[in-house]
């Protein structure tokens, strides 16, 4: 481990001359910038979705760009739709609302917008009116997200101009992922979602094939993959997990987890179906993402996040902003080139130690990798006991009868808080379960299981077995705020 000025706490990426070395250059295949046509579209549009969409115009024009509902798109067609959508538009746009679900409108109203240089607010198509207001002036069109929401209300993340320093993160990943073009990769986050929309600007510079869907059918997913060996699947751990429940085994290239807590019996699942190819990113729409765990680490450390990207410094901090040791649970702080702007409307993060502080709380272990622990704002204080959620949650989905499971933290009068767990059970028929003569799984059995595995204070008192979890709109489990 290497610690910088904040001591042993804070670790830089190690990788940062490898991942600049082979991860640049092949980011630089996929964005040639000093090729005279690719100059000029930069000129013209920045480095922005629409200069992305434009470039692979330029050098793939009969390729696959989009594969939505309404079938096959190549680039020349895309570029096309983008400039006549571009051309339609009004000047001095300002600020512009896009509410489009994953389908080529959406694609072609951010990158015709941004040509125009327009601020994009990306909004999910069901939500209601959002006051996005603010924002600098002189500022060439940006693209501005809105946080998922799921211990609150959502904020709008300026994310500003693109800079060419944030491309060195992105080496890291472009480094380890089966990255290539012609190989579909399937992107089923929201791309009014930072994870999604990353992925959808990532195929395109590559030339990867993006498939989207309007409405997510787990069942249609699977099939896709296992007809499609070598694919990049990229989701939200329950969205995954129900996809590898609809139709498993098969041979993706990667299966790209994010946005949420990729609980180890999950990976576990998931790796035994498709083999040893997951791979847990971390991030944040304020932040970008910011570390990235390899099969390898999930094997020999279940539940990380892994290391941190080239470029990107992780800390664990207390309360006064000094590191922690491996080991310490503490605030999970972030200095990324990827960190946005500000807020809609003014102001940033809570800062510790300099650095950006997540909201989240960590530690990380003697081999520099990091796990979270739970966000601050989620921990359940019962009895005078501390629990975090996740670690209740990782627990019960090792029982064979689990599918998915939400603990959360419901007012007491006696304790405080108590721990309820909301819980969708496997169908009798799947692989863990084959027998037809098996009872459904029992709340005394699922709490009897709890208890030899868990002290006292972190067992639920109640479940409630439910069809689905309750979600945000990004496939986040929705907590409760107390």
């Amino acid at each position: 481990m290497r610690g910088r000025s904040l001591g042993v706490g804070a670790i830089g990426s190690p990788r940062l001359l490898g991942d600049g070395a082979i991860g640049l250059a092949r980011l630089l295949r996929g964005v040639p910038v000093w090729r005279p046509r690719v100059v000029r579209i930069l000129q013209r549009d920045g480095l922005t979705l629409a200069a992305l969409v434009a470039i692979a115009a330029a050098r793939r024009p009969d390729e696959v760009a989009l594969l939505d509902d309404d079938g096959p798109l190549t680039y020349a067609e895309l570029e096309q739709l983008v400039a006549s959508h571009a051309g339609e538009l009004p000047p001095d746009l300002g600020r512009v609302e896009i509410r489009e679900p994953n389908h080529r409108s959406f694609v072609i109203a951010v990158a015709a917008a941004l040509r125009r240089n327009a601020d994009v607010v990306l909004l999910d198509p069901r939500s209601p009116p959002v006051d996005v207001s603010g924002g600098r002036r002189g500022r060439r069109g940006q693209i501005v997200l809105m946080t998922s929401g799921s211990t609150g209300s959502a904020k709008g993340v300026e994310r500003g101009g693109v800079r060419s320093a944030q491309g060195i993160p992105i080496t890291t990943m472009v480094r380890l992922l089966p990255i290539s073009a012609g190989v579909p990769l399937v992107v089923t986050p929201p791309l009014f979602h930072g994870f999604g929309l990353g992925f959808l600007a990532l195929g395109l510079a590559f030339g990867m094939p993006v498939v989207l869907r309007r409405r997510l059918d787990p069942a249609e997913i699977a099939d896709f993959v296992r007809a499609h060996p070598g694919c990049l699947l990229v989701g939200v751990p329950p969205v995954l997990a129900r996809i590898e429940r609809a139709g498993a085994p098969a041979e993706p290239g990667a299966v790209v987890s994010g946005a949420g807590s990729l609980h180890p019996a999950v990976a576990a699942r998931l790796s035994s179906s498709y083999g040893p190819v997951v791979f847990n990113l971390y991030g944040s729409s304020e932040d970008g993402w910011s570390t990235i765990a390899t099969p390898a680490d999930l094997a020999e450390a279940p539940g990380t996040i892994g290391r941190p990207a080239a470029g990107v410094r992780v800390a664990v901090l207390d309360e006064s902003g000094k590191p922690l040791r491996a080991g310490e649970i503490g605030h999970l702080c972030v200095a990324s080139r990827l960190e946005f702007a500000q807020y809609a409307g003014g102001g940033g993060r809570a800062r510790l130690g300099g650095m950006a502080d997540s909201g989240d709380l960590g530690h990380y272990d003697t081999a520099g990798r990091f796990f979270v622990d739970g966000r601050a704002d989620d921990m359940v204080v019962t009895g005078g006991e501390n629990v975090f959620p996740t670690e209740v949650e990782d627990v019960l989905l090792g029982h064979p009868a689990v599918a998915e499971v939400m603990v959360d933290g419901v007012p007491d009068e006696e304790y405080g808080a108590r721990l309820e767990a909301f819980v969708v059970r496997r169908p009798s028929g799947e692989a863990a379960l084959r027998a037809e003569d098996v009872p459904p799984l029992r709340a005394e059995e699922l709490i009897a299981y709890a208890r030899t595995r868990l002290v006292p204070a972190k067992v639920p008192r109640i479940v409630h077995f439910v069809a689905a979890l309750p979600m945000t709109p990004t496939g986040k489990p929705r907590r409760r705020v107390t």
